[in-house]
C-alpha cells in the first residue's frame, strides 16, 4: 500500500485506481502516525458520531459529495469493502461536504441507485474537513489504525474493495489498540 502509486493512464471518465498512494501533506498535525483528532458530526438522522467511539477499530474516514463524480465512481467500492468487512472491528464514517446534506444524500442515493450501510455524516460548515483535518478536497480519506492513529492518508478515489487494500486493513486489524 505504501508504494503504490496511482494510475496517471486513466482518463477521468475511468474506474478508480485500485492502489491509492499516502499524500505528501504539509499538515503537521496530521502525519501519518499521529493521532487523529477527534471529532463531533450528526449522521443524516441526527444521530451525533464522535470518532472516538470507533477507538479499537479500524476506521476509514472519508470526506466526500454528491457533486464530485470521483466520488460517485468510489462509493460502490466502498459499500462493498463495508460489506466485506462486516464481521471485523472496521468502520467507514462518510462525511458530506453537500451544502445540504440531509436532501442532497438521499437524492443522490435514489438516482444511482445505491445503498450505503455505512454512517454518512453531515459536515455543513466544513470545519472537520478545512479546519480540523485540512483537506484540499474530495475525495480524500484518512485510514485510522485501531489505537487512532492515521495509519494512511490518501487523495482520490480508488477501488477501495481490491485485493490489495482489502489485505492491506487485513493488517491493520492485526494491530491491537493502545491501552
Amino acid at each position: 500500500f505504501s508504494s503504490c502509486k496511482p494510475d496517471t493512464s486513466q482518463s477521468a471518465d475511468s474506474q478508480p485506481s485500485s492502489s491509492p498512494q499516502a499524500s505528501t501533506s504539509s499538515s503537521q498535525e496530521l502525519e501519518e502516525g499521529t493521532l487523529a483528532p477527534d471529532f463531533n458530526l450528526k449522521d443524516l438522522k441526527g444521530k451525533q458520531i464522535q470518532l472516538s467511539q470507533y477507538r479499537g477499530k479500524v476506521v476509514f474516514v472519508n470526506f466526500w459529495a454528491t457533486w464530485c463524480e470521483p466520488c460517485k465512481e468510489e462509493m460502490p467500492s466502498m459499500e462493498r469493502l463495508y460489506k466485506k468487512m462486516q464481521s471485523k472491528p472496521f468502520e467507514i464514517l462518510a462525511i458530506s461536504l453537500d451544502q445540504e446534506p440531509i436532501k442532497d444524500v438521499p437524492q443522490f442515493l435514489s438516482k444511482t441507485k445505491l445503498t450505503l450501510s455505512f454512517p454518512v455524516l453531515a459536515d455543513l460548515e466544513q470545519k472537520v474537513s478545512k479546519n480540523i483535518f485540512k483537506t484540499t478536497g474530495v475525495p480524500e480519506s484518512f485510514i485510522i489504525r485501531p489505537d487512532g492513529k492515521i495509519a494512511k492518508h490518501v487523495i482520490g478515489a480508488y477501488e477501495w474493495d481490491s485485493p490489495e487494500i482489502v489485505k492491506y486493513f487485513e493488517e491493520l486489524f492485526k494491530q491491537s489498540p493502545a491501552s
